[in-house]
């Protein structure tokens, strides 16, 4: 697998996780402007991660990327229980499906950027390597 086969999942994690709530964004502006201005952040953050993805700052992109998916969950739990100032017209609308499967993408990248950055870089492996060639 070459290296940058590696990162198509993330990419495609993060384009789904900007699709659901790029969708969304007129709507907002015209309920929650604030609320609309975060997704409107969320989708190009979840642009930059994803460029970052197929370049050396993979890493970043991966730690960009899982801050944005457990923001995102945050902020669907908070809409749905408590409420956000004003937006109260979600709360207690669990079930609705396309804040489901953005909870599923969110929660899949989040699994998924775990997994990549508990593998060492190619830096910390040379440098490892070289240490045990020198003993």
């Amino acid at each position: 697998m070459t290296p940058a086969s590696r990162h198509w999942l993330g990419l495609i994690l993060l384009a789904a996780i900007a699709w659901v709530h790029y969708r969304d964004i007129p709507g907002k502006l015209g309920e929650t402007p604030y609320l609309g201005w975060m997704y409107i952040l969320l989708v190009a953050g979840c642009a930059a991660a994803g460029a970052w993805l197929f370049t050396e700052l993979a890493r970043a992109g991966y730690v960009l990327g899982a801050v944005i998916s457990l923001g995102a969950i945050a902020g669907y739990v908070l809409t749905r229980s408590t409420g956000l100032p004003g937006a109260t017209g979600d709360t207690g609308n669990w079930s609705e499906p396309s804040g489901i499967f953005a909870l599923i993408v969110e929660a899949a990248f989040v699994v998924l950027a775990l997994s990549r950055l508990r593998r060492p870089t190619a830096a910390a492996v040379a440098g490892r390597s070289e240490r045990d060639l020198r003993s």
